[in-house]
């Protein structure tokens, strides 16, 4: 299960060896099962799950336990002795911030399992959690409905309370610095600015409530605990199913044609290339098994990526390019269209690097990063005007951007 990501925390365009057909397909999205909790003694019911930027999968117990999973395939015992264990997240030194729903605190583990309780004041049912860039925790309240923040120096204060939260349960930062937040109790999403303002951002029809919710690829991921799918949110609120077919049940393969059975806790890979998502099996003899005591599996959601085939210069690399972003066309793909064209500068396969350049800027013509690549891909091929055009053009966009002014000066003989 080790992977390494081609740029962390960004898409993916993954290279392929083989022939190239006219018309470029994106293959699907599929799940596969990692573990059951059968093959574990002591492992049962369902919390949050986060991953550090190893790779290590943290699976919440909600029989008081916490579960680590290897980039290697190995689970372990990771911290013992909570109370009601639920949502979790990774703090800036790699450590684990862990809710105790029963008890009413968060809990500080270390990477080496010992724990501390952080704060135990101020909490009303504490379950998802997220990190601020300065190490300050957001905590959604499920009993108290709303969403406390934790400074640095273990102060907690409420943030913002109301009609919006019927059990929060799940929360996520995106890129910008807002706070999403799901209902566990309805279908609502809300979103929280930093200062408190909380506003609706959308409803996921369907099966009862959320679970949790995360934020990768320029979107949001969903479970629907009841529902049993999961759910893709773009930034302007618009949702599709990315995993599940609604019935409860467990198969693996293409991800829409999988069954999920209650899925709570989500967490992205660093790379935004999988969704690590557990799931509850009550004993009920779901998927026509024998009825058992509660359970839980671990799933994991492959996303698809662009695939571009080794093939240089027969147009292959833009036809992938253009085919993902028909397929996903609210998906963020700048910043990995140029960790590939820069790949392809590294094998010298000029026109496919300044294809994708070109393409991207295109795609994306207020994000000065993109221009101001475009504009190094032509400075690297020796065209100067060209690449002159294109740091004004970041100037523009950017005026303090660090390096678009000296390398304007420099290709311009200045």
């Amino acid at each position: 299960m080790s992977r390494n990501p081609l740029v962390c925390g960004l898409l993916l365009l993954m290279l392929m060896v083989g022939p190239v057909s006219a018309q470029q397909t994106i293959p699907p999205d599929t799940i596969t099962t990692v573990f059951d909790s059968d093959t574990i003694p002591g492992m049962g019911a369902v919390g949050g799950v986060t991953v550090d930027r190893l790779q290590y999968v943290y699976v919440a117990d909600f029989r008081n336990r916490v579960w680590r999973y290897s980039p290697g395939g190995k689970v372990e015992l990771f911290a013992d002795g909570l109370y009601g264990a639920s949502g979790n997240a990774i703090g800036p030194q790699g450590e684990l911030y862990q809710s105790s729903f029963h008890g009413n605190y968060i809990s500080r583990i270390a990477r080496d399992g010992a724990s501390e309780v952080y704060v135990d004041v101020g909490l009303n049912g504490p379950v998802g959690i997220a990190v601020g860039d300065a190490g300050e925790l957001y905590v959604v309240n499920c009993n108290g409905n709303g969403v406390a923040v934790v400074r640095p120096n273990r102060e907690v204060r409420p943030l913002v309370s109301g009609p919006l939260f019927a059990c929060p349960n799940g929360i996520t930062r995106d890129d910008r610095g807002n706070l999403f937040v799901v209902n566990f109790s309805n279908t609502q999403v809300i979103r929280v600015t930093t200062e408190g303002q909380a506003t609706p951002f959308a409803d996921i029809p369907g099966a009862g409530g959320n679970g949790h919710i995360t934020f990768a690829r320029g979107g949001f991921y969903v479970t629907k605990f009841r529902g049993n799918q999961v759910f893709r949110v773009e930034r302007d609120g618009s949702y599709y199913v990315v995993a599940g077919t609604g019935e409860q049940g467990q198969s693996d393969g293409p991800a829409t044609a999988a069954m999920l059975s209650q899925p709570n806790g989500i967490a992205a890979s660093p790379s935004g290339q999988e969704l690590w998502v557990n799931e509850l099996i009550a004993g009920n003899g779901v998927g026509g098994g024998p009825a058992r005591s509660v359970l839980r599996r671990i799933r994991l959601v492959s996303l698809a990526d662009v695939v571009i085939a080794t093939h240089p210069g027969d147009g292959s690399a833009a036809r992938a390019y253009r085919a993902y972003r028909a397929a996903r066309p609210k998906e963020e793909t700048a910043a990995s269209a140029i960790a590939v064209g820069y790949q392809f500068l590294q094998t010298r396969r000029i026109q496919d690097a300044l294809a994708i350049f070109r393409l991207n800027a295109t795609d994306h013509p207020d994000d000065p990063t993109s221009q101001y690549q475009l504009g190094e891909a032509f400075r690297f091929t020796g065209q100067a005007d060209q690449a002159a055009a294109q740091y004004e053009k970041t100037l523009r966009l950017d005026p303090q951007h660090p390096l678009a002014g000296e390398r304007l000066k420099a290709v311009k003989g200045g």
